[in-house]
């Protein structure tokens, strides 16, 4: 949009907050359709200089826009994800190859895209972990292996696809290598999963057998959930949806409780 349309588009918004408050931003609508309508007209009248000042003046409806601007933004957001949500429903809590922590047949359930180099997730596995002991048998976690920061991190990718090999070893195992990554700082090599696995009684080289004979299918679940992550607009890790619900980054605040309403609504 040119700053000669941005002028006569602003000025009667900007105005009739001023002069009117709410009631005045309302009616100011009209005028911009009318200036739409018939923006030659209109913009030869409009003093740019009435403006500046009018902003100078106060400068505060500047920023009540912008907060204003971002809620509108978010709402929408959350709409969208809320439709792609109910859209992914079945990828999301059905597949049968995505680990899972906890117990299944919990009535609080939650997916997770995680990536084991995020230092968020690090973070948010912590209040997993603690929740998962304080709760038996009231949480099912769905892991959607999310290795994101690949190429930046060393080693997202070939976690992932340990981590998932040793799931066919017992979700018991599964459940302490997958928190023992967790734990690891500075990335990862072949060497140090390796170590991380043998540490928590994984059998390596097993593991490394499974991945080797499974890698085709690990490619074709990372393109799956690669694409739910798209469908949904998860452009980072953690990520967590639970019923209609979208949390992004480690918001373990409002995970503890929705945590804490689904527990009380199943007692």
């Amino acid at each position: 949009m040119s700053k000669n349309l941005l002028i006569p588009l602003v000025l009667p918004i900007a105005v009739s907050i001023i002069a009117g408050g709410a009631a005045g931003y309302f009616a100011a609508y009209e005028q911009i359709y009318k200036l739409k309508a018939n923006k030659a007209a209109v913009s030869s009248t409009i003093d740019p200089q009435s403006l500046r000042t009018a902003i100078l003046s106060n400068p505060e409806m500047i920023e009540e826009a912008f907060y204003a601007l971002q809620d509108k933004r978010q709402t929408e957001a959350d709409a969208v994800k809320r439709v792609a949500m109910a859209d992914a429903n079945g990828p999301l809590y059905t597949s049968k190859l995505d680990p899972i922590l906890g117990t299944e047949n919990a009535p609080f359930v939650l997916v997770e895209f995680f990536d084991y180099n995020c230092g968020f997730c690090k973070l948010a596995s912590k209040w997993m972990r603690s929740s998962l002991q304080a709760n038996p048998g009231k949480i099912k976690v769905i892991m959607k292996d999310f290795p994101i920061l690949e190429g930046r991190s060393k080693g997202s990718r070939e976690s992932s696809a340990a981590a998932w090999a040793v799931r066919l070893q017992g979700q018991g195992l599964y459940e302490n290598f997958h928190f023992a990554l967790m734990d690891a700082r500075g990335g990862f090599d072949s060497t140090r999963i390796d170590e991380i696995a043998a540490s928590v009684d994984v059998d390596v080289e097993r593991m490394r057998a499974d991945m080797k004979k499974n890698a085709k299918a690990f490619d074709a679940l990372m393109e799956e959930n690669m694409a739910l992550a798209r469908q949904l607009g998860i452009d980072g890790t953690p990520a967590f949806v639970t019923g209609d619900t979208f949390i992004s980054g480690a918001n373990t605040d409002l995970l503890q409780t929705l945590l804490d309403k689904a527990l009380a609504e199943d007692s």
